[in-house]
């Protein structure tokens, strides 16, 4: 492409004109309407897990939970945070 294209290049406004009706709706705005009615993300939510930590760092340090060293970086092991010598890679 010889010029800089706008994402507005890239919409296919031929569908959205053929469409539109004496109201200046197109008629798959109605479907939109009544399908968004019934929202899927309650469903769809339920089944996500939440984001666990996989990575502590401490600017002062914190204690290793298997050998007590004291630590900037740290990482989870079975549910607790450990220092790199600790954690089995």
């Amino acid at each position: 492409m010889a010029e800089d294209t706008s994402l507005e290049d890239f919409l296919d406004a031929g569908d959205e004109s053929e469409d539109e009706g004496e109201s200046g709706t197109s008629a798959e705005d109605d479907t939109t309407e009544t399908e968004s009615d019934t929202p899927d993300s309650e469903a769809s939510a339920d089944a996500v897990d939440p984001a666990v930590t996989t990575y502590a760092w401490s600017p002062e340090g914190a204690a290793c939970a298997e050998c007590g060293e004291v630590v900037e970086r740290r990482w989870t092991q079975e549910r607790h945070l450990v220092c790199g010598a600790c954690k089995s890679w």
